[in-house]
């Protein structure tokens, strides 16, 4: 029988992947944008649960949760192995398993990259919500494969072999061999999540939302066996080191223990509705990561078994949990029966509900005994809704154009509904114009978001500021370097002579291009520098994507420019004179600036970001392009602690004149720079007291959406202005 052994803690947010390096550490992953390298401290059954494992390292770098975690075998060339990570940001990251910044970026997906694999000679397999398979050898992908008409939740490589498969929210797993589909798998109900290869053979098994276990040989599109062995959805699953069986994590806070034929044979329960992701580690050993940001590791060695006040508290969390009405359904009172039921036997890991006097609890049936989990607040509350293989409070239809059928959007209680807009306009690729609109359709349909204005009281003393302070910086994407390569290649024969690359130094460039797109990382050597220099001095009608290049290089190739080359070519390069479109990249480049030197901007805010909002006036065609990113610029600087007074009011004044040039733009197009100003007028507002009574300049119309009302009102609320 497996024990409470240990309990990992470090994360801020679920814990989504986990997985075992080669040294024998745990690493995790998790919706906070980071992964966690473990290292065992001591195995003494005395050492409280919370203290058998401590932090190695940190590994950070996404912009975006991260889905999964996976490990690559030590190499001549890595002799500690690699760790790899797959976010929500669309990329998969490289790392020592010693150094929190990635070695590596690989980058091709087209959405989230929802599950890792690793298999011979180092290959890497990878998964997405963008419905295809990557293929990655010596960082560089190699194949896409695309057959699926859902997300991808999991991949798998067989040992030894060019032998790939893929799980999907389609409900399907197919086979992959050589880089061409050869077999679907379909039984299961619901999207299939989790696929776990069996050692020295064909076979494999799958589990999925359905609560269902399969197994499969890959020679036959038959299941060997097909099992539902739990009422919530499974997300994950691992075989034991041991090869004795399976465990299998799940929504509904447990974790099963199966047999090799998918028996159950014990239930565990962990405080936490969602058990998102499980490993085996050695000594049949296994770790559970879950919504609570906690990683708990279970062992069937009693030696290893945690101190009996450390399982004590853990079950007393598990007993004060309120069970969601989600994971129990719409079941009347009259029909539960009473207290009397807990004399009958059950099977492992069976629910069952009781009425104790008018109260609805919960049992669990668990090495040989009812135990009870908590109390069923809500017996008539909806259930959750699943999209894609997830769970939501709401899932609404959008229609987007006449002759195409509506799309799907889920929605929780706790969302932001101008972050759902956002997010479901980059998943689809539609115009920024919609953002207002979706975020409206998101309010009207769900009930979510904030109070109507007219609703909305302040107690200057008690407000929680919803929407500042705000330290997250806002980055601007970089376009594709090879597609960068072919412009560069046509504006080279427009130049003067003097001025055009020669072939010794077009090959050289082209070497830099190379780096950058396989994110092979380096640096710039002299001559490297010599080239981009003389890229920057062409014509300002042809520079633009040599200004372009530069941003990218900067980004990918670490110490690629000083910060002293960076702000002179950025100045260089906002002068009023330029060709509009050049002004355009330039400013990318400075927002670019604020992310990287975000301490030195903000130091020196008046020297080097004042003169920039004159570039409004001179660009009329690029309005809207210049009032989004200064005000992108503004925002990131007021992201930083060290802002002096000075410069915090002198930022303010760029805000104000700011929010007025958005009274001169579409008004569709004016809501997201209004957004960042008025982010940031409420940082330094928060962060500078003296500034705070020249917030009486604030202008008070065209507050163009319901959060703007709200960012402003509670910029007047901080400053007790009154409303």
């Amino acid at each position: 029988m497996f024990k409470y052994s240990a309990v990992l803690r470090g994360h801020s947010s679920d814990v989504r992947g986990a997985c075992i390096d080669s040294q024998g550490h745990i690493v995790t992953g998790s919706r906070d944008s980071t992964a966690i390298v473990w290292e065992m401290v001591t195995s003494d059954n005395t050492t409280p649960a919370s203290e058998r494992w401590r932090i190695k390292c940190q590994l950070k770098g996404h912009q975006g949760f991260v889905n999964a975690v996976a490990a690559l075998k030590p190499t001549n060339e890595f002799p500690e192995g690699l760790i790899l990570t797959a976010s929500q940001d669309k990329t998969i990251n490289v790392y020592f398993p010693s150094i929190p910044d990635p070695l590596q970026r690989l980058v091709g997906h087209e959405g989230d990259v929802t599950c890792l694999s690793t298999g011979w000679n180092g290959t890497i397999l990878s998964g997405s919500a963008d419905q295809t398979v990557r293929v990655w050898v010596d960082f560089k992908e190699t194949s896409v494969l695309r057959g699926h008409t859902g997300p991808v939740w999991d991949v798998a490589i067989f040992p030894g072999r060019e032998t790939f498969l893929s799980a999907s929210g389609d409900k399907s797993v197919i086979l992959w061999r050589e880089g061409t589909k050869e077999r679907v798998f379909n039984e299961h109900k619901a999207a299939v999540r989790k696929i776990v290869v069996l050692p020295d053979s064909s076979a494999f098994v799958t589990v999925g939302n359905d609560g269902r276990i399969c197994q499969w040989n890959s020679s036959c599109d038959t299941a060997t066996f097909s099992k539902v062995v739990s009422s919530s959805f499974i997300y994950s699953a691992s075989l034991l080191s041991d090869g004795s069986g399976f465990v299998v994590t799940g929504e509904d806070g447990t974790i099963l223990f199966l047999s090799r034929e998918g028996d159950i044979q014990q239930s565990m329960q962990v405080p936490a509705v969602s058990v998102w992701t499980c490993a085996a580690l050695p000594d049949s050993a296994f770790v559970a990561g879950s919504s609570d940001g906690c990683g708990r590791v279970f062992s069937p060695a009693d030696a290893l078994a945690a101190p009996v006040a450390d399982v004590e508290m853990m079950e007393a969390e598990v007993a004060a949990q309120n069970r969601a009405s989600a994971t129990v359904g719409d079941i009347p009172m009259e029909s539960l029966g009473g207290i009397e039921k807990l004399n009958q036997p059950g099977r492992e890991g069976q629910d069952l509900m009781i009425k104790n006097n008018g109260v609805v609890e919960l049992y669990k049936f668990t090495s040989g005994a009812w135990k009870k989990i908590g109390v069923v607040q809500d017996a008539y509350d909806k259930e959750k809704h699943e999209l894609n293989g997830e769970r939501f409070d709401h899932v609404i239809s959008v229609d987007i154009a006449e002759d195409a059928p509506p799309l799907k959007l889920g929605v929780n209680r706790t969302d932001d509904p101008w972050v759902v807009a956002q997010k479901f306009i980059e998943t689809h690729r539609l115009p920024q114009a919609y953002l207002e609109q979706i975020a409206n359709f998101v309010i009207k349909n769900t009930g979510v978001g904030p109070k109507p204005e007219s609703a909305v009281t302040y107690s200057p003393e008690e407000t929680k500021y919803r929407y500042f302070p705000n330290y997250t910086l806002l980055k601007e994407n970089v376009p594709d370097a090879v597609k960068l390569s072919e412009k560069l290649r046509a504006h080279n024969d427009q130049v003067n002579d003097n001025l055009k690359l020669g072939d010794m130094e077009w090959k050289q460039l082209q070497q830099i291009i190379e780096n950058v797109g396989d994110n092979k990382g380096g640096a710039l050597t002299a001559s490297d520098k010599e080239v981009m220099t003389k890229l920057l001095s062409w014509p300002s009608h042809l520079v633009f994507p040599c200004l372009d290049l530069m941003r990218v290089v900067n980004r990918s190739l670490k110490d690629a420019f000083t910060l002293q080359d960076t702000l002179r070519i950025g100045k260089t390069f906002s002068d009023i004179t330029l060709n509009e479109k050049a002004i355009r990249v330039a400013l990318r480049l400075w927002v670019d600036i604020t992310v990287q030197y975000t301490e030195h901007c903000a130091g020196n805010y008046t020297e080097l970001f004042s003169p920039l909002v004159h570039l409004v006036n001179k660009s009329p065609n690029e309005k809207k392009f210049v009032v989004t990113l200064l005000s992108k610029v503004v925002h990131n600087i007021s992201c930083t602690s060290n802002m002096t007074e000075t410069s915090g009011s002198s930022l303010l004044d760029t805000a104000l004149t700011l929010l007025g040039e958005c009274e001169l733009i579409d008004e569709k197009l004016r809501v997201e720079p209004k957004t960042h100003l008025l982010v940031a007028i409420g940082n330094v507002a928060y962060c500078h007291q003296g500034i705070r009574e020249r917030i009486r300049d604030l202008p008070t119309t065209s507050l163009p959406n319901e959060k703007c009302r709200q960012i402003y009102n509670d910029i007047r609320s901080l400053c007790n202005l009154g409303n």
